[in-house]
């Protein structure tokens, strides 16, 4: 298929572009963009029972983090709209790495913010996730969701634009890899070893996101853009002074792209979606609010994308040893065991055997490193660790 080719066209969507220099602070900034497209919304925040909020909370360090200036703006609009805040959560799950999303958020200053709002913060690892079906995925078909996002009525998403080893760039679209609880990122990692593999799991979970989840709107943060071959946790930080709103991820990444002046081979989760008509991927099917593309591209720099090869090679390192070394796995502590068999029926994979009257056996090939064994013991009799190097000797 020609990869200039856009199934998409007809379909029709709105960005706003706004420039974050020409009003006060960041807050002020974020509730302008979404008042410029809070006309062309299908539902209302008002009437949501409850709205999540999901930011990239990576690692604990504030350049890798969607700014706490962002979700303080989105906070400051709900509240102008009449929103409860007891009707909002944040959330997160970053993953593979040592702290848990309360803790990076903490780190940066984020969750003082929520806890002074009365704002629950949520870690999407600690419930047991939600079993979920992808009717045409490629790679995936059946996987885990975190329960906040299947339970939620109204998706904010407010993603941080920047350059990854695996993906090429991450942003609206790759923001909602975090709705896969900790863990369970590490098994899927193994289903896409190259970079146009990840690209196709990548858009399998966003065709999730698209069907059962249709409220959403995306806040998205290229104030502090970060680039280069470190992406995404220690890349160059670059100005861009902008933001951008719209409820098209495709077409907020696309819109993000252009501004960059970015003229490279396509990205592979986003070439994904045109080819299969989800979302809208052609900037003449985008309608554009606030400062005009043309403005955005002379105010802003380049955005330096990884080189095909350093992609892969970044693919592969994290696919087959990241992952597989990383990977927590459960263990059980016999000494305060009392055998009742809670963890085997807690566990969502069925991984766990457990017959009256014996120790739980874990079944490695079928867990899915969800850890709910662990997080629901009331005897606190199960521990959990990294596989470290033998995890390279294994293929679960």
């Amino acid at each position: 298929m020609d990869e200039k080719k856009n199934n998409t066209k007809g379909k029709k969507t709105s960005v706003a572009i706004v420039d974050i220099s020409e009003h006060e602070n960041v807050e002020e900034a974020v509730a302008h963009g979404i008042n410029l497209i809070k006309p062309r919304l299908s539902f209302n925040f008002n009437s949501s029972n409850q709205i999540l909020l999901k930011p990239n909370l990576l690692i604990a360090k504030e350049n890798a983090c969607t700014q706490p200036s962002f979700v303080a703006g989105v906070i400051s609009f709900l509240k102008n709209e009449g929103v409860s805040m007891k009707n909002v959560l944040i959330g997160d799950s970053p993953g593979q790495f040592k702290k848990n999303a309360t803790e990076i958020a903490k780190k940066i200053g984020l969750f003082e913010i929520c806890d002074s709002e009365g704002i629950k913060f949520v870690n999407f690892d600690d419930e047991v996730p939600s079993s979920e079906i992808i009717p045409n995925g490629k790679r995936i078909n059946e996987y885990y969701v975190s329960k906040p996002i299947k339970d939620c009525d109204i998706i904010i998403n407010l993603p941080k634009l920047k350059t990854h080893g695996e993906a090429s760039m991450t942003g609206a679209v790759k923001n909602y890899w975090g709705i896969i609880p900790g863990g369970l990122k590490a098994k899927l990692h193994l289903k896409g070893k190259s970079p146009d593999e990840f690209g196709e799991c990548i858009a399998d979970n966003y065709s999730w996101i698209s069907n059962n989840k249709p409220n959403r709107i995306t806040i998205y943060d290229l104030d502090c853009v970060m680039q280069g071959t470190m992406g995404p946790v220690s890349g160059k930080m670059v100005d861009w002074n902008l933001l951008l709103v719209g409820t098209d991820e495709l077409a907020l990444d696309t819109i993000a792209l252009a501004i960059g002046k970015f003229k490279g081979r396509y990205i592979p989760h986003l070439k994904q979606l045109r080819e299969r008509d989800i979302g809208v991927g052609d900037i003449e099917d985008i309608e554009i609010f606030g400062i005009s593309l043309e403005e955005a591209k002379r105010k802003t720099p380049k955005f330096k994308i990884p080189g095909s090869r350093m992609v892969k090679l970044s693919s592969y390192i994290t696919s087959r040893i990241i992952y597989r070394v990383t990977k927590k796995v459960p263990r059980l502590n016999a000494e305060k065991c009392i055998k009742c068999g809670e963890c085997a029926k807690n566990c969502p994979a069925n991984a766990i055997e457990s017959e009256k009257g014996e120790y739980p056996h874990f079944q490695r090939k079928n867990c899915i490193s969800c850890l709910c064994c662990a997080e629901l013991c009331i005897r606190q009799a199960i521990n959990t660790k990294r596989r470290g190097i033998g995890g390279l000797f294994h293929s679960f």
